[in-house]
């Protein structure tokens, strides 16, 4: 008897749970429709540019694209510098010596 009881009261509230969340999503859902339907193309651009120059109203502390763009473009400039500026045998890594038998074989064609 206390099993069906307990089962009766779990049936009860995993069917108030499901009540609650379907009314949730249903406001939850309207309100972003709504959203969505307010938008216009011009304020979908301007968040787009915004995001690429900086011109961000949240006050955000991450980089623009921009700013990691050219930072990229100067990182790799400077290691463009750097590697023209050495030899070809500076880059070469020295090892033991040893040849290992799978590298120094010859795959069949």
């Amino acid at each position: 008897m206390a099993d069906d009881k307990k089962s009766q009261q779990l049936a009860q509230n995993l069917k108030m749970r499901e009540i609650m969340s379907d009314a949730y999503t249903f406001v939850r859902s309207r309100q972003y429709v709504q959203t969505v339907a307010n938008l216009t193309y011009e304020e979908l651009l301007d968040a787009a540019v915004g995001r690429i120059e900086g011109k961000s109203d949240k006050g955000e502390v991450r980089a623009t694209r921009l700013e990691r763009v050219m930072k990229l473009r100067d990182q790799i400039g400077s290691a463009v510098d750097t590697i023209k500026s050495k030899s070809p045998e500076s880059w070469i890594i020295e090892g033991d010596g040893k040849v290992e038998a799978k590298d120094a074989a010859n795959t069949p064609e």
